[in-house]
């Protein structure tokens, strides 16, 4: 794994973190944290530099945060409004998950909780937080979450070795059980 993540870096450059913070948030629901972790321990070992990999990949987080708040705001009404009884969400369900949402925590908060990060512009946008609120909160959650975790892989590397796929089954198993959880809120709720 490091080997493949340093050809990716060598040829493309820091652009590629930015992207990964671009998808990680505007794409797929997929914890980020284990790659976050793996880059603090390259950056320990010289690899890679920190400051430059944790604003690459904050700034990617942050215009991920951007456009799903845009896209949230343009079609994410009339994609509610037409799609939104498959996922048990109408008008009523979402004026009242609006009103009792306190978005200010939420989307700090988020940034920690896969699945919650990537729907939470949206959200954002469908509900017209104000932009100016928006970019503060975005911008201070995108520095802490990733410094957050690649400050955890820097400083447990000087004491403990470990392995990129541990890592990443890792990553992996913390996402099934997120998905599981949420199946099961779900199904609870259809109840």
């Amino acid at each position: 794994m490091e080997s493949q993540i340093l050809i990716y870096l060598s040829q493309y450059g820091y652009i590629i973190l930015f992207l990964v913070g671009v998808f990680g948030i505007a794409g797929i629901p997929v914890p980020e944290e284990s790659l976050f972790v793996y880059l603090g321990i390259l950056a320990k070992n010289d690899k890679i530099d920190f400051s430059t990999a944790w604003l690459s990949l904050s700034l990617g987080a942050f215009t991920g945060m951007l456009i799903s708040y845009f896209l949230g705001r343009k079609i994410g009404k009339p994609l509610l409004e037409r799609y939104g009884k498959y996922v048990g969400m109408n008008k009523g369900k979402w004026s009242k998950f609006v009103l009792h949402w306190d978005m200010k925590k939420s989307l700090f908060a988020g940034f920690f909780i896969p699945g919650i990060r990537q729907f939470n512009p949206y959200f954002a946008g469908m509900a017209k937080f104000p932009l100016i609120g928006f970019i503060i909160i975005s911008v201070l959650g995108s520095l802490l979450w990733v410094w957050v975790y690649i400050f955890i892989g820097f400083v447990i590397s000087s004491y403990i070795r470990i392995e990129p796929l541990y890592l990443t089954i890792g990553g992996a198993c913390f996402f099934l059980i997120f998905v599981i959880h949420l199946l099961m809120k779900w199904k609870k709720s259809r109840r």
